[in-house]
């Protein structure tokens, strides 16, 4: 700690700012699956390792660029995450908390032990003309594929955001999300809503998944820590606020880098996890506690 000068303090909250953009954006998908359906889907992040994984293969069998084969990727999560409502979520919508946990889990096992038996077990890593850029601002370092992840996260918010408050579809979610019969006295096809909420949101996951493979390993069990953080930025952003979700990721993003100058960078992680007891314990609705 004798050692950490601001120079040090302004770079790790860059740093950051950075990471903490793409946990927001996995985050924003799970809220809006909670907003919309009130679902708590524990296989969020084994959807966003499908993204990572769809990308390493249109990246080294078909030669896309990662950030080209990230909208198929978001494509490809989308089309399974409407098959999934389909077949599964409908189905528990209105069952009792446990059930609706125990089908979400069930889902992850079979996701993340069918991505293990299908492709193996292993580490893989991406790699482009970009992976290895980096810029240096004075005591800030920012690597390429880092600042790339967060202008692309706040691009993807910036769109749901316009989808959600500026399209007629976008309003009919929200609708859905404040009332489902209201919703559905107005015409609004509330069962569509659904596989739409369940679709754009994991496949917002996907996309994320796509993103971090720029920088992050892509491997089966990947989602499992992503999805505890981007339950602690819901959570810290307020259940079923979307945009609540991207700052409490942010914020999660800048406290770990922020801690780690002081502690074992190996314990970080777990200030975030108390960062989530000390708001659920505080100010449980979170910092923006409505919905969508």
């Amino acid at each position: 700690m004798a050692g950490v000068g601001l120079g040090d303090i302004v770079a790790s909250v860059v740093d950051g700012v950075l990471i903490g953009g793409l946990y927001g954006l996995v985050g924003v998908g799970l809220a809006l699956i909670w907003g919309v359906m009130e679902v708590i889907n524990f296989a969020h992040g084994d959807y966003m390792m499908l993204g990572a994984l769809a990308t390493y293969f249109l990246a080294t069998r078909l030669g896309l660029d990662p950030l080209l084969a990230a909208p198929v990727a978001f494509g490809l999560v989308f089309l399974l995450g409407v098959a999934t409502q389909r077949t599964v979520i409908n189905r528990i919508l209105d069952a009792p908390l446990l059930t609706q946990i125990a089908a979400t889990f069930a889902v992850l096992l079979i996701i993340r032990y069918g991505v293990q038996a299908a492709f193996g077990p292993y580490t893989r890593r991406l790699s482009s003309w970009y992976a290895n850029e980096i810029y240096y601002l004075g005591p800030v370092v920012i690597p390429l594929p880092k600042l790339i992840a967060f202008m692309a996260s706040v691009a993807v918010a910036a769109v749901l955001y316009f989808f959600l408050f500026h399209t007629r579809t976008g309003i009919a979610l929200r609708a859905t999300a404040q009332d489902r019969e209201v919703a559905q006295l107005m015409g609004i096809n509330v069962h569509r809503m659904y596989e739409l909420a369940f679709g754009i949101g994991v496949g917002v996951a996907g996309l994320a998944g796509a993103i971090a493979s720029l920088f992050y390993p892509v491997f089966p069990e990947m989602g499992a820590f992503f999805a505890l953080i981007a339950f602690i930025a819901v959570v810290l952003g307020g259940f079923g606020s979307v945009f609540g979700a991207f700052l409490g990721g942010i914020i999660v993003g800048v406290t770990e880098a922020v801690s780690a100058l002081f502690i074992d960078p190996a314990l970080k992680d777990v200030v975030a996890f108390l960062l989530f007891i000390v708001i659920v314990l505080v100010k449980p609705t979170g910092i923006f506690g409505k919905k969508v």
